[in-house]
């Protein structure tokens, strides 16, 4: 994907620029997918972008 981010806690991480939780001032970064603590809506982002490549 690229870089995950998060804010102050209890944030999650996220990594879809576009998600309404993205957060306005990053804590912590990584560029590996974090095993845990995920953002549900990165994770609706991310699978609907899926569905959309795999119905082309």
């Amino acid at each position: 994907m690229g870089e995950y981010v998060k804010g102050a806690e209890p944030d999650r991480w996220h990594w879809c620029k576009n998600c309404k939780q993205y957060p306005h001032v990053v804590i912590q970064k990584r560029s590996s997918r974090p095993a845990s603590d995920l953002c549900d809506d990165c994770q609706d982002i991310e699978k609907r972008a899926f569905r959309k490549i795999a119905t082309t």
